[in-house]
């Protein structure tokens, strides 16, 4: 037998055709669809003297306010108003009692400090909460480890008596401090007992080595106070209640305290005006150095108050000069290993080896010595910067 095949009928063959044409066109629409969706590629822009000068012109239409012609009053009180709602909407409804929480001024820079460092500013109002407690550290009368410390507790009550302070809780001598504090969860209970730790400035540098840096970490610490016993203490004491600090980190951003919300608006509205006015002078590289200021509460979003897109190449990197004793003098001799050189050396150790001008690059150059003090110093705490 042979087997044929049988011929297909016309209408199938129609039917397939048909088929056939459908998904073709289908496939079609898809692909144009993806080729729809892909981005085009563009061409690589060449830079031309004109496009550059168009950017540059472009720029100097462009108006950047600095923060202390920027911020106003309005604003200020605008930015308090949206803290009010967030308290009122983070509150713990479990709290028997209301709790005066710090209110923050966030402070980014553009261009970050050479080193770390502390900036007093004394605003119109204390910061410090009603139910806080004061503690102030004061030098001793007799110097030493044996003599006892109640005497000098005594003194400086009877003299915080007679100028009638009554904010200071407790007084803590330097003896005290030494020897009654001397582990580290002693001192870390010292810092959670006060809310607010002011030192004579005679004693700062030694009170700082003792405690350590884990009192830098937090704010109104560590507060340096000039106090006079024969001038009025009682002032002495107010501007130390209504000194912060600023300390500059090794990041961007460093925060400050300006009140609590436990003081009535217009004082932290004045407060607010305050700061701004003293960054504009004592803020590393000046007011044009700060990218941003915002207000906030501890675990709360920040508000902002200013924001610049300054470019960064027009702010050179600030540099902090810390101020010298009043007997820092510097020794300078021959240096008979390098023939034709001095040598100058400070009282802290540093060493600087200075060539004489006959030769070829005359610079300042540093021996080994001046490059380990420089890695110890970087690690030691930052004094004050006023």
């Amino acid at each position: 037998m042979v087997s044929m095949k049988q011929p297909i009928p016309e209408k199938a063959r129609s039917e397939k055709t048909r088929k056939k044409s459908k998904l073709n066109k289908i496939k079609k629409s898809q692909l144009k669809q993806e080729k729809a969706s892909l981005k085009p590629i563009k061409k690589k822009q060449i830079i031309t003297k004109k496009s550059i000068n168009e950017l540059n012109n472009v720029a100097n239409k462009v108006k950047l306010f600095m923060p202390s012609k920027y911020i106003t009053e309005k604003l200020v009180e605008q930015c308090l108003q949206a803290l009010e709602k967030l308290t009122a909407a983070t509150k713990n409804k479990n709290a028997i009692f209301d709790e005066e929480t710090p209110i923050f001024a966030e402070i980014k820079c553009i261009k970050i400090q050479n080193t770390r460092g502390n900036i007093k500013i004394v605003l119109p109002y204390s910061t410090a909460a009603s139910t806080g407690e004061v503690c102030l550290i004061v030098p001793d009368l007799k110097k030493g480890k044996k003599p006892d410390h109640e005497p000098t507790i005594d003194h400086w009550e009877e003299i915080l008596r007679k100028a009638n302070v009554t904010a200071v809780k407790t007084i803590l001598p330097m003896r005290q401090l030494r020897v009654e504090y001397d582990q580290f969860e002693l001192k870390r209970r010292l810092m959670t007992q006060h809310d607010f730790l002011m030192v004579d400035t005679r004693i700062l540098n030694h009170v700082s080595h003792v405690l350590g840096k884990m009192f830098f970490k937090k704010h109104n610490m560590l507060i340096p106070v000039r106090i006079n016993e024969k001038a009025d203490i009682k002032k002495d004491i107010d501007t130390g209640l209504r000194s912060v600090m600023l300390r500059l980190n090794e990041g961007h951003t460093s925060t400050i305290v300006v009140g609590h919300t436990g003081m009535p608006q217009k004082q932290l509205k004045e407060n607010v005006m305050s700061l701004i006015e003293s960054l504009q002078k004592k803020f590393p590289g000046g007011e044009a150095n700060i990218r941003s200021i915002s207000l906030k509460l501890p675990l709360s979003l920040s508000i902002p108050l200013y924001v610049t897109l300054r470019s960064s190449n027009t702010i050179n990197v600030p540099r902090i000069m810390n101020k010298k004793p009043k007997y820092f003098t510097e020794v300078e001799d021959e240096l008979s290993t390098i023939p034709g050189s001095r040598v100058r050396v400070a009282p802290d150790g540093t060493v600087h080896v200075l060539k004489s001008k006959d030769r070829e690059g005359f610079e300042d150059s540093g021996s080994g010595v001046e490059s380990e003090n420089d890695e110890v110093m970087a690690g030691a705490e930052p004094e004050s910067v006023q």
